[in-house]
């Protein structure tokens, strides 16, 4: 319908101003031819003037200028029109209008200007001057015969003219439309199912791309929403798998004290030691997931504030020194001097870095080192920790920042933690404005690296935008 109102529209438009620029261009053309056979004639009246030395006369003269024009004259041109009739019988002479040298009217072969009086002021501009030996004598004005109904002739010409070629152009334009309405609605009706087919779940197909125009532009964008809905719908139902399983190591712990509390197989206290460990595993798991909640929905407050680095690392050395004596692991520190000052909120750094540091002393056999590292660098500072544990394989190195994600699959909690670590860590060093990455091989141990901007670097404030690439 659209392409149909163009058409109708644009097709209206060219007859209309072919006809009013038509009829303009002829009555100039006209004017125009009027003029040049007024030029050819005035010698004529001039020599006429010469050898009357007036205008005496010059009545009878002009009555041989009134002969009908010859009807085979104009007979081929007309034969087929309508108006041949009427086009026909107005046929006469070309009207002649001559005046004196003062302008005042001598004869109208029409007779419609009385000798004697002025000639009108719309005529004064088209007459030409006749001259006699060099004087001017009077002016000549010719109109064509066929002024009056010319426009009637080709008004007719031009009206079958744009018939036959409107009707041509609208036919192949209306095939055109139709064959450009079809190659657009398709690739749309493909997209108005597969949107469907997306509201009702299924994200399994994807949609082939046949153009590169901005329907294909949208097809390819509608591809990578599908595949990220599709991605975020599989993690949505790992994390509640996930969930539910961590969930039921614990409560099936507390089940067993609890029954073998009333069985007598289990003392009071060694039964609420249990269950205060549990209760305190399943503490931390609900504080992790509301924790990571609030940063999805962009509600946690940060306090930023402009922190000393070299004195946050070495408390951090020095506090997880005991745990790291405990399961014999050497725990080291490589920490430049002087590092520049960072806008940070301490607690959740802290968090980042106590996460790091928990799973670099999980997965660090006796007699290993970890190592908590940092220097300056361009703008930047660069924090690392690195352990001598089993390393990570390079397929796995991209999906260990993701939730409950863990290498191993069989390691328990106590070993394999809960899988939220990396993922909180991740959170809050995008939401300070800088990059956490890993290295790894497998058997060459892990090394994490978190890159955050210094304090004279522009402040750079948690936003929407950085809530999104989490």
């Amino acid at each position: 319908m659209s392409f149909a109102t163009v058409i109708v529209l644009s097709v209206g438009l060219v007859t209309i101003g072919v006809q009013l620029i038509g009829i303009n261009q002829l009555e100039e053309i006209a004017i125009l031819a009027g003029r040049r056979q007024a030029f050819r004639l005035a010698p004529l009246f001039g020599d006429y003037y010469r050898q009357h030395d007036s205008w005496q006369g010059i009545e009878n003269w002009v009555e041989g200028f009134k002969a009908p024009l010859p009807a085979e004259l104009t007979g081929d041109l007309l034969m087929y029109y309508p108006a041949r009739a009427e086009i026909l019988q107005a046929a006469e002479q070309d009207r002649l209008v001559l005046t004196g040298k003062t302008g005042h009217v001598l004869i109208d072969s029409r007779g419609e200007l009385a000798a004697g009086q002025p000639l009108p002021p719309e005529f004064a501009r088209l007459t030409v001057p006749v001259v006699s030996e060099g004087q001017q004598v009077g002016y000549l004005l010719t109109v064509f015969g066929l002024e009056a109904h010319i426009s009637t002739l080709v008004l007719t010409a031009l009206r079958r003219s744009l018939l036959v070629t409107g009707t041509v152009a609208g036919v192949a334009a209306v095939g055109v439309s139709i064959f450009l309405a079809h190659r657009l609605t398709r690739p749309l009706n493909r997209l108005n199912r597969a949107a469907q087919d997306l509201a009702s779940g299924d994200t399994s197909e994807s949609i082939l791309v046949e153009s590169g125009d901005e329907i294909g532009q949208l097809t390819e964008s509608f591809n990578s929403m599908a595949a990220a809905l599709a991605r975020q719908k599989q993690l949505r139902q790992q994390m509640v798998a996930d969930i539910a399983h961590e969930l039921r190591t614990p409560l099936s712990v507390m089940q067993l004290d609890i029954e073998g509390l009333q069985d007598g197989l289990q003392s009071p206290p060694e039964a609420a030691q249990s269950l205060r460990d549990e209760l305190e595993a399943l503490t931390r798991l609900v504080d992790d997931l509301r924790t990571l909640s609030l940063a999805d929905a962009g509600a946690i407050q940060f306090e930023l504030e402009e922190i000393d680095l070299n004195l946050l690392l070495q408390r951090m050395a020095d506090t997880w020194q005991s745990q790291a004596q405990n399961r014999q692991v050497n725990l080291r520190s490589d920490i430049a001097p002087n590092l520049p000052a960072i806008q940070a909120d301490s607690g959740r750094l802290a968090q980042a870095l106590n996460n790091l540091l928990s799973n670099a002393l999980r997965y660090t056999p006796a007699g290993g080192s970890v190592t908590l590292g940092g220097q300056a660098g361009s703008g930047q500072v660069l924090i690392w920790v690195a352990d001598t544990g089993p390393g990570i394989a390079a397929g796995e190195l991209p999906a260990i920042f993701e939730r409950f994600y863990r290498v191993d699959r069989a390691r328990s909690r106590d070993t394999g933690g809960s899988g939220l670590g990396l993922a909180i860590a991740k959170q809050w060093v995008l939401l300070h404005g800088g990059h956490i990455w890993a290295e790894s091989e497998s058997g060459q141990g892990t090394r994490f690296f978190i890159s955050l901007p210094a304090a004279h670097q522009p402040d750079r404030r948690p936003t929407t935008a950085d809530r999104r690439m989490l």
